[in-house]
Parts: structure tokens; C-alpha cells; sequence
């Protein structure tokens, strides 16, 4: 394949694609018409710690011509995306065979490369609700509650944290929930930013994750319906571990 020379360049989409890399960091990737030379480029989404680069979400967005974000427009086949718009980055790589063009920062593909459709539902699934509350979604309607106050550590002047069952939290004993109806992750995620109006974006991500785990005893990703019902009363009662 010829050399590019490096600069900017306007280029049209060829194919897109979203996945999941081993590290945890979900891509954007994109095969890029560059002067009828395809390079494969990419654009973060989801760092590999969780953590969104909304900066990748809007040029996504302004790529695409998106004024929102749905993940399951991801389901389509990689070739329904061809046709945006785009300005690629070129610069010039010494490989062991000798140099290649790359859009920069991402590994280049020869063209008539086909790519993999997207696991849409799953990665949905997984980062729905950040993304949600990324974009300021609507958040659903909450279920209804007549919520206890939180009960405080006199000592420290905080919320006090959460014991086990039966057991007596800031002078005030909560038995175990029973018929509990079922909920979504979307729905309590709403509830807990709620509930912690005070928390950065940041330090949300980190407690909700810690949350969920302490009351359903599992990963956010392995939760049912059940499980989320659970996260929700707790939530609507108030009782958070910090």
C-alpha cells in the first residue's frame, strides 16, 4: 500500500462498527475512504477502567448526525454506516516490514476489510444507564415510595452503613423485604442519583458500582430483575452505606 502523506485529510466512512476490547475499553471503529486508500480507524468510547470519554461520544455523534445516543442503532450491519463524513489523521508508522500509513493513534486495516457486526444489545445492556445519564435521558418515573429518613451516625454526622439483615441501623431495625416487585437497572440508576444529588459524575460511578454489589451480593452485569428490585427498596428506604 503507497504512503499518504502525513496532515489532514477529508475522508468518508466506509463501514462502522462498535466492540468491546479484552482491556474493557469499548471502540468506535471505522473503515475510512481516505483518497481510495481504506484505513481503519477508532474512536474511544468507554476507557478500559468504565469510565465514558463523553469527548468520544459527541464526535460520534457529529459524525453521524446523531442528537442522541441509542445503542441499538448499533445492531445494523457495519455497512449501513458508510457515507459520513470525516477528517482523518494521517501519519506515517515504521513497521517491521517497513513504513504505513495509519489514521493516527489507531492501527490501520488494509481496505476491503469486512467488519464484525456488533454485540449492540450487550454493550446496551452494560452501559446503558451511563450513557443515560450521560445525555441527561428522562428519568423514569420513580416507584412509589414513601422513603425513611437515612439514619445517622451521631458521632460522625453521616449516614450510617449498611448491616445485615435484622439487624439495627442508627437505632432503627429494617426486616428483610418481602415481595419485592422486580425492577431495572435504568430505574434504580436514576434513584440512586437521586439519592446522592452532592456526588460528582466520577464518584457516582464508583459508589453505585460498590452499592449494587453490597446489596444484591453480585455484579451489576449479573443482576435480575429480582436483584435490582432488592437495590430499589433499599433505595427508596433511604439506606445507603455512606
Amino acid at each position: 500500500m503507497a504512503l499518504i502523506q502525513e496532515g489532514k485529510y477529508d475522508g468518508v466512512t466506509v463501514a462502522a462498527s462498535i466492540y468491546e476490547a479484552p482491556s474493557g475499553a469499548v471502540m468506535c471503529s471505522m473503515l475510512v475512504d481516505v483518497g481510495g486508500t481504506h484505513l481503519k480507524g477508532g474512536i474511544c468510547l468507554v476507557q478500559k477502567d468504565g469510565t465514558l470519554s463523553e469527548r468520544g461520544f459527541r464526535d460520534v455523534q457529529a459524525i453521524f448526525g446523531w442528537s442522541d445516543w441509542d445503542w441499538s442503532k448499533w445492531s445494523q450491519e457495519p455497512e449501513a454506516f458508510a457515507g459520513a463524513a470525516v477528517q482523518a489523521v494521517v501519519e506515517t508508522i515504521q513497521g517491521e516490514r517497513g513504513a504505513f500509513s495509519s489514521i493516527k493513534h489507531i492501527n490501520p486495516t488494509g481496505g476491503g476489510q469486512r467488519l464484525e457486526k456488533a454485540d449492540a444489545m450487550g454493550l446496551a445492556a452494560k452501559y446503558g444507564a451511563k450513557t443515560r445519564a450521560l445525555f441527561g435521558g428522562v428519568p423514569s418515573a420513580p416507584a412509589v415510595r414513601t422513603p425513611s429518613p437515612r439514619p445517622i451516625d451521631s458521632a460522625q454526622g453521616r449516614p450510617s452503613p449498611l448491616k445485615a439483615e435484622g439487624e439495627e441501623r442508627g437505632g432503627r431495625t429494617f426486616p428483610p423485604p418481602l415481595d419485592v416487585p422486580p425492577s431495572s437497572m435504568e430505574v434504580c440508576w436514576d434513584a440512586f442519583c437521586r439519592e446522592n444529588p452532592d456526588q460528582s459524575e466520577r464518584d457516582l460511578y464508583k459508589l453505585w458500582a460498590e452499592y449494587v454489589k453490597s446489596v444484591a451480593g453480585k455484579l451489576q452485569n449479573d443482576c435480575t430483575p429480582a436483584d435490582w428490585g432488592l437495590v430499589l427498596y433499599r433505595l427508596n428506604a433511604g439506606q445507603l452505606p455512606f
